[in-house]
């Protein structure tokens, strides 16, 4: 327990007041609290106060991104995702953990709400509770994509850096095949469409480059063969990315990053997300996604 919750029950002299509020009260009672609480809290700030807060939190600055330029990448998106992709349209808030239960990144990297909901703060995981719930309903393979304004309250370093940005996401969800076979059928898919996307939006094209780290090597990957393809198909540079950390824990033993130089314009790969979701272990899932920002930024 942190310093900062151990003074709050000392102070308000409750001690255990957080076990209390997580663990005691039902989801609920404990929601019916919190809307209380925000009420109060609400019904006594001056419009001076929120005028402050909105100027100067790096929650609320309003992005000025080049629309013409956003909607020419919102619109080739959507051009090579047909009949690859189905694009959907996310809610902003989702269910409480969708990050930290299914990716087991920290909750503190996304904004709980008091209806047991949190802000968006990566749409793959959100694609991925989707996709689950297609397959779990006996659909065939699921292929999804999303553009979506995200929040993350970690603090970049940046003071300048908003906390909210643009994110293009895929997800692709299936049965297991064999020999990687799903894996590679869907890596190919994903990273073939944001390979032709940056070709053709970012101008002048730069040097793309396809970086990829796996923690086995079997002597024939299906999966590196995939990247193989669609990197010699683009006339892109396919390396190992030797020397970064092995990418169990978050990707599931294969992973791809695609550059325009040194610069990082995407990141995807293999995830046990399908398996842990349905409670089937021969689910498989793929995910990818990249920072619509950056690709403005670079295209100029």
């Amino acid at each position: 327990m942190s310093g900062i919750i151990e003074r709050i029950e000392r102070e308000s002299g409750v001690a255990g007041l957080a076990e209390i509020l997580a663990e005691r009260l039902n989801p609920s009672d404990l929601q019916s609290l919190l809307l209380e609480v925000t009420r109060r809290r609400a019904g006594k700030r001056s419009p001076a106060e929120l005028l402050k807060d909105f100027s100067t939190s790096r929650f609320f600055g309003v992005a000025r991104p080049d629309r013409a330029a956003l909607l020419a990448w919102e619109q080739l998106a959507l051009a090579l995702s047909e009949g690859r992709f189905e694009p959907v349209e996310l809610s902003p808030v989702t269910p409480l953990g969708a990050c930290s239960v299914v990716a087991t990144v920290d909750q503190d990297w996304s904004i709980g709400t008091v209806r047991r909901g949190e802000v968006v703060s990566d749409p793959t995981n959100v694609l991925a509770l989707e996709a689950a719930r297609l397959r779990r309903a006996g659909g065939e393979d699921v292929h999804l994509s999303t553009s979506h304004r995200v929040v993350r309250p970690q603090n970049y370093g940046d003071g300048k850096m908003l906390a909210h940005f643009r994110l293009f996401a895929l997800v692709s969800s299936g049965r297991d095949r064999g020999s990687y076979g799903f894996e590679a059928e869907a890596l190919g898919r994903q990273v073939g469409l944001l390979l032709e996307a940056f070709r053709r939006f970012l101008v002048p094209v730069p040097a793309l480059r396809l970086g990829y780290t796996r923690n086995s090597a079997p002597h024939v990957d299906a999966r590196l063969e995939a990247l193989r393809a669609v990197a010699e198909a683009g006339s892109v540079e396919l390396f190992e990315e030797v020397g970064r950390e092995a990418v169990d824990g978050y990707y599931a033993g294969f992973c791809f990053h695609i550059f325009a130089g040194d610069l990082q314009l995407a990141d995807g790969g293999v995830v046990d997300w399908g398996a842990r979701l349905t409670g089937n272990g021969k689910e498989r899932m793929v995910i990818s996604g990249c920072g619509v920002e950056r690709l403005l930024a670079l295209r100029g």
